[in-house]
């Protein structure tokens, strides 16, 4: 395998020419950034509030640890509603639990997730959380009143977030502030990622950019207000926004599911119509789940947990991501097929 950084992990620097191109308005328009996901949800959630006197903030049970935690941090009213993030959502009924005078955030789990949002003048106000999946058709073709993204999850950019409305366009009242210590992060990410490129070029030697990226997370999960963005850092965000992102997944899946063998301790999360965010391997048990993820750490293969310190249940309860986006190639994909093949 021909990746000194191994497969996974966050993004090195690469250049806005090197990935196909994408027409972004053609789906979604009048889209406002932000440096994250987590910025994006609180700013809309504010802005509900200036007009409208909101009971109760409800996430799904099995949801990001972090952005639960910082949510909670912001508002007293935080409630949780059970969900199946490993099956259809058809049967869920969205009214049951919620009234007129709440938010509810709703999470599109691993890309391939779509839900039944009630059309009634008097309901909910529901919150679309793509970040797993930027580019799905339910990203692209949301009935949400608001939707959300992480986009560093995808974008290969220091940080990203985005908030857009997909059945109108309303000019928002809320202000950001803007705040140094938070556009030092944004500078020490960038600098991890071009350290990055470096090492896999054979520039340097040292991981030092691990570190960088750790602290810039611990500062994130401290750091509440939602911060403008500078003219700069803005102008990064936009030169990847119109990418295609998921022809590279959808190829790179597509050899994967048509070569990894059938293994009795996990299964692979696949859809029909849809394309997952990475290769998600699903486990009953945390034995075998901590087995497998050892063994591709082993052959650096950097797969992500999503998400840790969720609440186990009756039946598949574990998630590992294998990221398998633009970086990768059929020599990188063959690799993790071998890799998986032969755990037993």
């Amino acid at each position: 395998m021909n990746n000194k950084a191994g497969i996974g992990s966050f993004f090195h620097h690469v250049e806005p020419d090197d990935i196909k191109d994408f027409n972004l308005d053609k789906y979604i328009t009048n889209y406002k950034l932000f440096y994250t996901g987590r910025h994006a949800i609180k700013f809309i959630i504010d802005e509900i509030s200036l007009s409208k006197d909101i009971s109760k903030i409800w996430l799904p049970k099995y949801y990001c640890q972090h952005v639960t935690s910082w949510l909670k941090e912001c508002y007293p009213n935080i409630h949780l509603y059970e969900i199946d993030p490993f099956s259809s959502a058809k049967d869920l009924d969205l009214h049951s639990f919620s009234n007129p005078n709440d938010i509810v955030i709703l999470n599109n789990f691993w890309g391939i997730y779509t839900y039944n949002i009630p059309k009634l003048i008097t309901k909910s106000i529901f919150i679309e959380d793509h970040s797993h999946g930027w580019q799905s058709s339910s990203c692209l073709n949301s009935t949400a009143d608001y939707c959300v993204a992480s986009l560093r999850k995808t974008l290969p950019i220091p940080l990203g977030g985005i908030l857009w409305q997909p059945k109108s366009n309303i000019r928002y009242k809320s202000n950001l502030i803007e705040d140094n210590d938070f556009y030092e992060n944004w500078d020490k990410v960038k600098l991890a990622m071009s350290l990055k490129s470096d090492f896999i070029k054979n520039k340097i030697e040292t991981k030092d950019f691990l570190q960088l990226i750790n602290q810039s997370e611990q500062y994130l999960h401290k750091q509440y207000a939602p911060i403008k963005l500078t003219k700069e850092n803005e102008d990064l965000i936009a030169l990847f926004i119109n990418k295609d992102y998921k022809t590279y997944k959808k190829n790179n899946l597509e050899i994967l599911l048509n070569s990894l063998n059938t293994n009795k301790n996990f299964k692979i999360l696949s859809s029909e119509t849809d394309c997952t965010f990475g290769l998600q391997l699903l486990f009953k048990n945390r034995e075998e789940f901590d087995k497998v993820k050892k063994t591709l750490i082993s052959n650096y293969i950097y797969p992500s947990e999503l998400w840790p310190h969720n609440k186990e249940r009756e039946e598949w309860s574990y998630l590992l991501n294998i990221h398998i986006d633009f970086r990768y190639n059929k020599g990188h994909m063959r690799h993790i097929i071998d890799t998986i093949n032969n755990i037993h």
